[in-house]
């Protein structure tokens, strides 16, 4: 696959009404836009039903033991800063901890050298505690052999009942810790790629001897967890045959317990097959389910979910790939959430659902500055641990402003690379576009975009987006990998990018008539847009507490609790001088509860931060203690 970037120009969507709103960016002369409309009555005309953002909110870790280093204390505290927005962590490794690997299984690990000694899983302890602490669920692979199962990482034990000690132990460890009813809430599914010499060193039939290990395991403790698999690398030929001979296998032991089938299918193998496909991920999620729907149909009735949870652009998350830096990576998980979406509605009635994630938060490899390893924030040349976001966050910062049921949509098959998803809840109505092209065009999409039946009579409008211009550090940086982030103005600069950006200056109070909201929008390639329709509310949001405000490598590192509020905008944050109003340092919205002042001037400081909502009010400010500079 060329990394070549489709030339990017502005497309727009639409929202009608009684008075239709202007142009929220520069349109050009163009084409006539096409109609695009829905409406925000969940049980109108063709009701949709749920919609979970829980299904696309997990990112994915290598190895647990990472979890407790400094550039991971930093990342996930930023994930905790946007509550809503990330949901679940998906980690290798918490059976053989104690050793931090790259990309690969190397090492048994410490947690039990040998048949005779204590198990110990301190280390997995405090790297879960990491997660949770924060409101995270793990999404746990049971992976990989300490040295007294076998002597390698990969390779089956000669003796399986050895792993059924580990798996009781394991899990009688993390209940004991955490409680049995967080952990019910938890994911576990049985190895990572059985198909894969370098995770799987047995064949296919000993990976369903150590599944069928495992599930025996879980029934002994007596524990309620959610276990599934076969999480197999879905190559083409093999991953349905595997699939189906995991599925038959199901079908002949009704009593196993399986509560989800995964699969890793990316879209392309190697960058010189070409542009990623997002239909390889619809077809083998399809495949699964007819396949399920075939073989075991009751086990589907009962309710039974599909996750593809490496649905990544493209394997190798070690390998440079400049989209992972750019805007190209969020409209790939944007689209990727809209058409996971649509078949959880399609299969709905026959017990099916739908989920995806991507394996995008390897912070540890990231080596330099917009290096192309696949992570959610990349780092400055300062240190490891002073971190930047990439686009990709902002498509999680997005996902929480939507709603929790499908609004009805009047054409939900996608046009021209067009990806729509259109949700309504309880204050909120959100609608998700992409452009995510499927071959080389540079032309933007043109919309005239329409969302009936609002039921507020004065209402918040704003536009979301991530683009060249918006949420983008990487085209402020000049779109160069490996790029040299000097302290100081440029890292304030890029920082300042990285944040999730709008089209327009937020629209308060509007009145709708009739219920109908007209918006022009236009959309370049690999641009994502999200429009959220708030009602009115008078009321001012608490104002925050602070959390934590320190000094560390002449920058300013402050955190504040989240707001919750459902009509929350972003935060309005300013270092306080001799003028009590201050300077702003950070770009409004700023969504999530955090944020690093770069290197602001030597002297003692002040901050002040007030919640904004998008009705246009704002909270008290809450003043910071004093902080030292240099």
């Amino acid at each position: 696959m060329t990394e070549k970037r489709h030339g990017a120009s502005r497309r727009r969507g639409v929202l009608r009404g009684i008075a239709s709103l202007p142009c929220l960016g520069a349109a050009p002369a163009a084409p006539r836009p096409l109609l695009l409309s829905g409406s925000a009555r969940p049980d109108g005309v063709e009701p949709q039903g749920e919609f979970r953002r829980a299904d696309f909110d997990m990112v994915g870790v290598f190895d647990i033991d990472w979890l407790l280093a400094p550039r991971f204390t930093r990342m996930l505290d930023a994930m905790a800063a946007s509550p809503g927005a990330f949901g679940a962590v998906r980690v290798f490794g918490a059976l053989n901890s104690g050793v931090r690997e790259d990309v690969f299984p190397a090492s048994t690990g410490t947690t039990w050298p040998s048949p005779e000694a204590p198990m110990d899983f301190s280390m997995t302890l405090a790297a879960l505690e990491a997660l949770v602490s924060r409101g995270l669920t793990p999404f746990l692979p049971l992976t990989f052999f300490p040295a007294a199962v076998s002597a390698s990482p990969v390779m089956p034990p000669t003796d399986i009942a050895v792993w059924h000690r580990l798996v009781r132990g394991f899990l009688d460890a993390i209940i004991a810790h955490f409680g049995a009813a967080a952990v019910s809430r938890w994911w576990f599914e049985v190895w990572n790629e059985p198909n894969m010499p370098p995770f799987w060193g047995g064949s296919f039939d000993r990976y369903l001897d150590l599944y069928r290990e495992t599930a025996a395991a879980v029934r002994d403790a007596g524990h309620a967890i959610r276990l599934g698999g076969p999480v197999l690398a879905y190559l083409p030929g093999e991953g349905p045959a595997l699939m189906e001979r995991f599925l038959g296998f199901l079908r002949d032991t009704p009593d196993l317990p399986c509560d989800f089938l995964s699969l890793h299918r990316k879209g392309a193998w190697t960058t010189e097959e070409g542009a990623p496909r997002l239909s390889r991920l619809v077809e083998a999620a399809e495949a699964t389910a007819e396949a399920a729907l075939r073989l075991i149909p009751e086990r589907c009735r009962r309710g039974l979910t599909i996750i593809n949870d490496e649905a990544d652009m493209l394997v190798g998350f070690a390998n440079p790939y400049s989209a992972r830096m750019d805007a190209q990576f969020p409209a790939w998980l944007a689209a990727s959430a809209t058409m996971h979406a649509a078949l959880s509605v399609r299969y709905a009635k026959r017990g099916l659902r739908f989920m995806a994630a991507a394996d995008n938060a390897n912070q540890h490899l990231v080596r330099a500055p917009f290096d192309g390893r696949r992570a959610l924030m990349t780092r400055t040349s300062a240190a490891d641990d002073d971190l930047i976001k990439l686009p990709v966050f902002g498509f999680y910062e997005l996902l929480r402003l939507l709603g929790d049921r499908h609004g009805s949509v009047a054409d939900p098959v996608p046009r021209e690379g067009l990806y729509h998803l259109l949700t309504v809840g309880e204050g909120r109505i959100g609608a998700l576009l992409a452009h995510y092209p499927d071959d080389s065009t540079t032309a933007p999409i043109m919309l005239d975009y329409l969302v009936r039946d609002i039921p507020w009579p004065r209402v918040n409008l704003v536009e979301f987006r991530i683009d060249d211009a918006h949420g983008n550090a990487f085209a402020a940086a000049g779109r160069h990998l490996s790029a040299e982030v000097g302290p100081g103005a440029a890292t304030q600069r890029l920082r300042a990018a990285a944040e999730l950006g709008v089209q327009a200056p937020l629209r308060s109070g509007l009145h709708v008539a009739g219920g109908r909201l007209r918006l022009p929008l236009q959309l370049p390639p690999y641009a994502t847009a999200l429009v959220w329709v708030t009602p009115f509310d008078p009321q001012p949001p608490e104002a925050p507490r602070w959390l934590d405000l320190r000094a560390e490598r002449d920058n300013a590192l402050l955190r504040w609790t989240a707001s919750e509020v459902p009509g929350f905008y972003g935060y309005e944050l300013r270092r306080l001088g001799r003028d009590e109003r201050g300077k702003r340092i950070a770009p409004l919205p700023l969504r999530a509860a955090c944020w690093v002042d770069t290197v602001p001037p030597a002297g003692e400081w002040r901050y002040a931060v007030r919640v904004v909502t998008a009705s246009g009010l704002r909270s008290a400010a809450a003043l910071s203690p004093p902080l030292r500079i240099g």
